[in-house]
């Protein structure tokens, strides 16, 4: 066996947490009990105030590492704090309430072993589970491979996966930066654009993450998660139309779900003049009856 794990490349795992100890420990086995062996899983834990250490220190295994911070940082932020620790040469994210399934890195390694070094990310699927039920919600299951820059920045659905299916080579996430930080929200999606226009993509095609939702502690990917949410909606589509503007100056209708947002959270805010202003576009673009109806929805929808 230690023949075998010297030949393999090691994998770092980061998971950042915060007061959120009874949903860790199942992340942590997922990750443990991988049929891929050379990892190491890095839980940065963002100034919890519950028992998180204890459930971490539950776990007899040299692979985890506890990297504790002294605040509850962005999640970007800890996320990037959580790479600066990690040694391997390719990087995967879990987060703290979901799950791999156990050949989940194995196989994205597999395929890494198929491609030459212009790939720089593969993926899998992933498929949501209803905490309270028990029952498959739905399956996220994008099918990109190759470079694919120009069809991953009209929404997420029509992008690459998200953040637990993601394995990077090390080098690439290291030249992207990172998560960004000052694009208003965390995005996945952000990130696997960004690397989608240098580096081509590839993916193995089954669902080996589990991600629960509606276990009653909020996810980042929820609006909840932030206070004053409309601001971080209007920086961050206005990042998206200007990090690929090469892209919509050729598919200009892939601009449209950008501006949308600009209309909405605009409206939200009471900006009229800049609501009008991204709703006609909006409506040059694809003009609908929808569209129309969206001035009193949203001004009658309480956030």
């Amino acid at each position: 066996m230690e023949e075998v794990l010297s030949k393999s490349p090691l994998v770092s795992v980061i998971t950042i947490t915060h007061n959120r100890a009874n949903l860790l420990g199942r992340a942590i086995q997922s990750v443990l009990g991988q049929t891929y062996e050379n990892i190491e899983h890095i839980i940065v834990d963002a100034a919890s105030t519950d028992n998180t250490f204890e459930v971490v220190n539950s776990f007899v295994d040299s692979r985890l590492k506890y990297v504790k911070l002294e605040e509850n940082y962005l999640p970007a932020i800890s996320v990037n704090k959580g790479v600066q620790h990690s040694r391997g040469d390719f990087l995967c994210f879990l987060d703290d309430d979901d799950e791999y399934l156990p050949t989940r890195i194995q196989k994205a390694m597999e395929k890494f072993d198929e491609l030459d070094d212009s790939y720089g990310l593969v993926y899998c699927w992933m498929t949501y589970y209803d905490s309270k039920t028990g029952q498959i919600d739905r399956i996220h299951a994008p099918k990109l491979r190759g470079f694919v820059g120009d069809d991953v920045v009209e929404s997420p659905e029509k992008s690459v996966s998200g953040t637990p299916t993601y394995t990077f080579r090390r080098s690439v996430f290291l030249e992207l930066g990172g998560w960004r930080t000052d694009i208003g929200i965390v995005s996945d999606w952000e990130l696997a654009a960004r690397l989608c226009q240098k580096w081509k993509v590839d993916f193995v095609p089954e669902s080996l993450v589990k991600v629960y939702i509606n276990h009653g502690v909020q996810r980042m990917s929820e609006n909840g998660y932030y206070k004053n949410v409309a601001p971080k909606h209007i920086m961050f589509a206005e990042h998206f139309l200007n990090e690929f503007a090469h892209v919509y100056k050729k598919y200009p209708k892939r601009a449209y779900p950008h501006y949308e947002s600009l209309f909405r959270n605009h409206l939200i805010l009471r900006h009229w003049k800049l609501a009008w202003k991204y709703w006609c576009i909006c409506f040059k673009l694809k003009p609908s009856f929808r569209l129309l109806a969206l001035w009193p929805h949203i001004l009658i929808k309480k956030h």
